[in-house]
């Protein structure tokens, strides 16, 4: 899947009843919150991303737009589970003005525990295995075609009972590939850190701030993905979380600009 699909970025969940506060989207960093058990939630998260740049003369310019579905419930009070299904509605790719080519469908389903094993004076720490299902549209180039794996180690700090939230993570991927080229033109190992903030401006709406940095897919340079973002969550009703963000490319394997958004449904 291009660099430019963003169905992957959007990870996290959103706080239930007397469940400890949290982190979610539009933040890309996730936090240690599970969902409680006997509850869940599902994300709606959609977004635009468009980067430019230019190569031997040649002005390419890219365009999409893709969202996903995700759903999390809690098993026990530290473990969770989460499903997330990627769609990517439209991606256009430009070479001096000329269309030169265009894909869409769904990508590859991510399958992830969540557990918290440690949480004491505000701090808490959680690991989080993922397994990558090879359901996307391989021709399309939305799919490895091969099953994958990853994992990340997460730390989530609270100040002032839950007002002030600060997150990290360090996360690792491992990704297979069906051929040679794919393998040649592709990095298998893939590691990523960021870290975010939250801060409780007043009932209900909570700002927050977020900066990564991650291993560039693509052998043809050594430059890491580095992005910042900002974002806003409202909780409308106990029910019904809304959330925007903008994210832009700090280096330039990033994506030069996406607009996030998504509304978060709770049961």
């Amino acid at each position: 899947m291009r660099r430019g699909i963003t169905a992957a970025l959007l990870a996290g969940m959103v706080t239930l009843g007397a469940a400890p506060s949290f982190a979610g989207p539009p933040l890309v960093t996730d936090d240690t919150g599970t969902v409680l058990p006997g509850r869940a939630e599902v994300e709606f998260n959609g977004g635009y991303a468009y980067d430019k740049e230019s190569e031997n003369g040649v002005a390419t310019r890219s365009e999409v737009f893709d969202g996903e579905m995700k759903i999390n419930t809690g098993i026990t009070k530290d473990l969770g589970v989460s499903l997330t299904v990627p769609y990517l509605f439209s991606e256009r790719v430009r070479e001096d003005g000329q269309l030169a080519g265009t894909s869409d469908g769904f990508g590859d389903i991510a399958l992830e525990l969540k557990y918290r094993f440690f949480e004491r004076d505000g701090l808490s720490l959680a690991v989080k295995p993922t397994i990558l299902l090879p359901t996307g549209k391989y021709r399309a180039g939305l799919s490895d075609g091969r099953w994958g794996f990853g994992g990340a180690l997460i730390a989530t700090k609270e100040f002032a009972e839950g007002k002030y939230l600060l997150h990290a993570n360090l996360g690792y991927e491992h990704h297979s590939f069906r051929t040679d080229i794919q393998r040649d033109e592709n990095r298998s190992d893939l590691w990523s850190g960021s870290l975010a903030a939250e801060v409780q401006v007043m009932k209900g709406l909570t700002l927050m701030t977020d900066f990564g940095v991650a291993t560039t897919r693509e052998r043809s340079t050594s430059e890491l993905c580095s992005y910042g973002l900002v974002g806003a969550r409202y909780e409308v009703s106990p029910f019904l979380d809304v959330n925007a963000g903008v994210k832009v490319g700090l280096t330039q394997p990033e994506d030069d600009l996406a607009l996030l958004y998504g509304v978060v449904l709770k049961f």
